[in-house]
């Protein structure tokens, strides 16, 4: 089943946080997510239960890694909004201006300007999102380009299916690639000791 909500019209954030609450009052669709992703509504994929262990195991140690360096960890669900972070350098962010409106699976933000009540505010330092097979062209096509050209420092892309993993460096002018797999160490670009050893995540059909 495709994760496209057929909509009218394209939608900013405020416009689209409308929509989805209209949308959930629907009976059967309180608990749907959806994300606004360059002013198109898409519905989110439910979380299997690899991707619910992959969050617990990635939960798990980015928490320990950054509870004394000053940055956030956020775990889905909390909302993100992307901004043109050359439009908006000097001026208000409000989602009127907003429509790129995302969940994703982890955040990691270490400016605490962009930390709201309501969600982040500007480029995380790391996303991480992890694949479901019913919304992987979100994860590595249409996401792709609004993480990176709007100043996310590092994306990561966690395709259990294929049990392989992508992680996109944005530190320097040229955005660099780099494949690993599950049987891999990753280590960030961002932050120099941070490394996870995805050996250490047990898949739930191998435990």
């Amino acid at each position: 089943m495709s994760n496209y909500a057929q909509v009218e019209k394209r939608y900013n954030a405020a416009e689209f946080e409308s929509y989805v609450e209209t949308a959930r009052k629907i009976s059967g669709n309180d608990d749907a997510r959806y994300e606004l992703i360059d002013g198109v509504v898409y519905m989110m994929a439910s979380p299997n239960e690899t991707h619910h262990d992959l969050s617990d195991f990635l939960h798990d140690t980015l928490r320990g890694y950054f509870s004394d360096k000053g940055c956030k960890v956020y775990r889905a669900p909390f909302d993100l909004y992307l901004f043109d972070k050359r439009k908006y350098v000097l001026f208000t962010m409000s989602k009127a201006d907003c429509d790129n409106q995302y969940i994703p699976d982890f955040m990691v933000v270490c400016d605490k300007n962009k930390r709201k009540p309501d969600g982040v505010y500007g480029a995380p330092d790391i996303v991480i999102e992890i694949v479901s097979k019913s919304n992987a062209t979100n994860d590595y096509v249409r996401k792709l380009n609004p993480y990176i050209t709007f100043g996310v420092k590092e994306y990561w892309i966690l395709d259990p299916g294929k049990k392989k993993i992508i992680v996109y460096d944005n530190t320097s002018d040229d955005v660099s690639l780099y494949n690993y797999t599950f049987d891999d160490i990753v280590k960030s670009m961002v932050f120099d000791d941070l490394a996870i050893d995805f050996k250490m995540f047990v898949f739930p059909d191998e435990g």
